[in-house]
């Protein structure tokens, strides 16, 4: 039965990873992206995914009690600051721009106390994702590849491959990872393979779900940040960050 439901997962993630990326390779054929009916149609076969990825993720006994650990929340809260300060390192090529934004606590913490929604959604999104892509795709495929490759091999290199495809679907299902230059990609999917292979080495899917969470957070903290300076209104600034969030998740491939 587990073998069945993770096939069937697989399948329907791999179709899910293909239409993303026809979508995103494509011009869109309306000025707000896809039909109605295509939005809603996405929205159900998302959901689906989701939750069988929760099924398979509670039978392997990630979801469980001891899934909120304060431990591995704390690191998580710091590992996803210190990693995102490495990001900014790499895309912006600064170390000053780095070093302030590693120690602007404060405005960092007044921003997500002020803007609930960005908070409630990047949670929800970090959830979401590490779910179907970490605690069910990664396992899945590493079951499958040892599989494919035969009983006698060594499971860190199916795991190895895992993290692998699973952080090459993980960013292609992101329509900005086609949009942004050469070194925002590389930093993107080299996220993506930290989590990966993170979640391989601790085990802890609270810990990547925070520092998946704490990332965009700090993602829509920088964008508010620019438009308070161009703006030079903080309510006005605050608007169109959530005016930006708001659309794309509507648009979510």
């Amino acid at each position: 039965m587990s073998g069945w439901l993770a096939g069937t997962f697989l399948i329907l993630l791999a179709f899910h990873t293909a239409y993303a990326l026809r979508k995103s390779l494509r011009k869109p054929r309306t000025e707000d992206g896809a039909p109605r009916l295509s939005l809603r149609f996405s929205v159900v076969f998302q959901s689906v995914i989701f939750i069988l990825a929760a099924v398979l993720a509670y039978r392997s006994g990630v979801i469980s009690r001891d899934l909120v650990s304060p431990v591995a929340i704390a690191i998580g809260l710091l590992a996803g600051h210190l990693i995102f300060g490495i990001s900014l390192l790499v895309t912006h090529r600064s170390i000053e721009d780095a070093h302030s934004h590693f120690l602007d606590f404060n405005s960092l913490w007044d921003f997500v106390a002020d803007h609930p929604y960005v908070l409630s959604r990047f949670i929800y999104v970090g959830i979401s994702e590490e779910i179907i892509w970490r605690a069910a795709a990664q396992p899945a495929l590493t079951g499958l590849f040892k599989g494919v490759l035969g009983v006698g091999v060594d499971s860190g290199w199916a795991a190895v491959a895992a993290i692998g495809v699973v952080a090459v679907a993980f960013s292609v299902v992101h329509d900005h990872f086609f949009q942004n230059g050469p070194m925002v990609t590389v930093e993107f999917l080299g996220f993506a393979l930290l989590l990966g292979g993170l979640y391989y080495w601790t085990g802890s899917l609270i810990m990547v779900i925070i520092i998946h969470a704490v990332r965009d957070i700090e993602i829509a903290y920088l964008e508010y940040a620019i438009n308070v300076h161009e703006l030079g209104d903080e309510e006005k600034a605050a608007k169109e960050v959530e005016k930006i969030y708001r659309r794309d998740w509507r648009k979510q491939p």
